[in-house]
């Protein structure tokens, strides 16, 4: 098992958009290096993206970005100015499920705070195992549980009670005061966050960036190299 390694980023909470930026220098360094071991502009999967999003990545070292997402109405849009000479492709998907796929045969894996919405932990073992076994390298991020403000819906505390409390306390929100309970609960359910040893256990084998506002952690990113052969999970194994 290759040891896990983990650095922090710290930036003000206020100032998301130099999270967004941090990020994604980090990323554009990470494409560089596994460029650099490969040999070759990467072929570059993005699951569950958006093409506006890599607007915040260096498309230095990228030959082609497909675009996968289980949603068709969100594959409309475009790879941002600057990525004229890398070719792109949309895909309707499911990152649980990429058996179409040969083992190894993405240079690099993507996403970027989808895998909480995938479902329930099993659900999130598939894409974690599909991730790893199709990418020769890969970069995972997704916002780190033990942060105080839940990020989607941005309130104190909320995504450590129970279900029921929480959906009880989405009525407190002018924003969702409005739905009945199904729908509340709807939301609730749909958004699983998960906590640094779940993303270490889901991603054995991988290293870790956390980042931080001040010591509190906000975002977890797993990422490997080619270097670093898919793994079995351990809830494969049981």
């Amino acid at each position: 098992m290759i040891a896990q390694a983990e650095s922090a980023v710290t930036t003000p909470f206020k100032d998301v958009n130099g999270f967004r930026s941090r990020r994604g220098k980090l990323l554009s360094e990470k494409i560089k290096q596994v460029r650099g071991i490969l040999g070759r502009d990467l072929r570059i999967l993005d699951v569950g993206g958006r093409g506006s999003y890599w607007g915040n990545v260096s498309p230095e070292g990228i030959a082609h970005i497909e675009i996968m997402n289980y949603e068709a109405g969100e594959l409309a849009g475009h790879l941002p100015a600057g990525y004229e000479g890398v070719t792109t492709e949309t895909t309707v998907g499911d990152a649980r499920d990429m058996r179409a796929r040969a083992d190894g045969s993405v240079d690099f894996v993507h996403s970027n705070s989808v895998i909480e919405h995938v479902g329930a932990w099993p659900d999130m073992v598939k894409m974690a195992r599909e991730m790893m076994r199709v990418g020769l390298s890969g970069w995972m991020q997704t916002p780190a549980w033990e942060f105080p403000i839940e990020p989607h819906f941005r309130a104190p505390f909320l995504h450590w009670f129970g279900q029921p409390l929480r959906r009880k306390m989405l009525s407190l929100s002018s924003r969702y005061r409005g739905n009945d309970l199904a729908q509340r609960r709807g939301h609730i359910d749909r958004i699983n966050l998960l906590s640094r040893g779940e993303v270490v256990d889901l991603f054995p084998g991988a290293d870790l960036y956390t980042e931080r506002v001040a010591l509190l952690p906000k975002s977890y990113v797993a990422y490997w190299l080619p270097s670093q052969p898919y793994q079995m999970n351990k809830a494969e194994v049981n």
